[in-house]
């Protein structure tokens, strides 16, 4: 909390070099840290943070680019979770909750450094969660997910059946917006004992 407190005021920090110092720590030291121990909000904050100080190049471009986005599609993610609801409506599917957000700067630009990508060819800027009662209940959503949208292939991930090692479970799946969005997101699917686990 402190360091968090810290890294909101930083800017305030008149030595260039100390600034990055402490950001570079903040990247590497709290917040996987804050991941490792599973303060997820906390982590991407001071992500965020860090990654404005380390390279305001990248961190502006970004910024730049999805509120260019935001722009261009009014209130996408609105109604991508209407979409979503009527779906699972449609399909019989019982819905506990169902939300989208736009991924932070700091990931979109992790993720196109690691996959070697332009911000154009990422799949998930904007992220959305359905939740479910019921196990059963995930792959009968999965299901209306995949009639409701066309899927990019290879971009399925069952952590439900096979969960990541942290204990981590979810559906994963990547869909492409109809026309004339043709804006590309990630889907996932869990239920309210998942979420739990995957947010605290």
């Amino acid at each position: 909390a402190d360091r968090l407190h810290n890294m909101r005021t930083l800017h305030f920090v008149q030595d260039v070099e100390r600034r990055k110092r402490i950001a570079r720590e903040t990247m590497e030291i709290y917040a996987p840290l804050a991941e490792r121990i599973g303060m997820d909000a906390m982590k991407t904050e001071l992500q965020t943070l860090a990654f404005a100080q380390l390279d305001p190049e990248a961190y502006d471009t970004i910024h730049a680019r999805l509120n260019f986005l935001r722009g261009r599609g009014a209130d996408v993610i609105e109604e991508v979770r209407a979409e979503l609801v009527r779906a699972c409506t449609e399909h019989a599917v019982p819905i506990d909750e169902v939300t989208g957000r736009e991924k932070s700067a700091y990931s979109i630009w992790e993720k196109m450094q690691r996959r070697n990508v332009q911000f154009e060819q990422l799949s998930d800027i904007m992220a959305f969660r359905v939740v479910v009662p019921t196990r059963e209940a995930c792959y009968a959503a999965l299901g209306a997910v995949h009639a409701a949208f066309p899927v990019i292939a290879g971009r399925f991930k069952d952590y439900i059946s096979t969960p990541k090692g942290n204990g981590y479970r979810s559906l994963h799946n990547g869909a492409t917006l109809r026309e004339p969005l043709n804006q590309k997101i990630e889907v996932q699917i869990r239920t309210p004992d998942m979420h739990a686990v995957a947010e605290n």
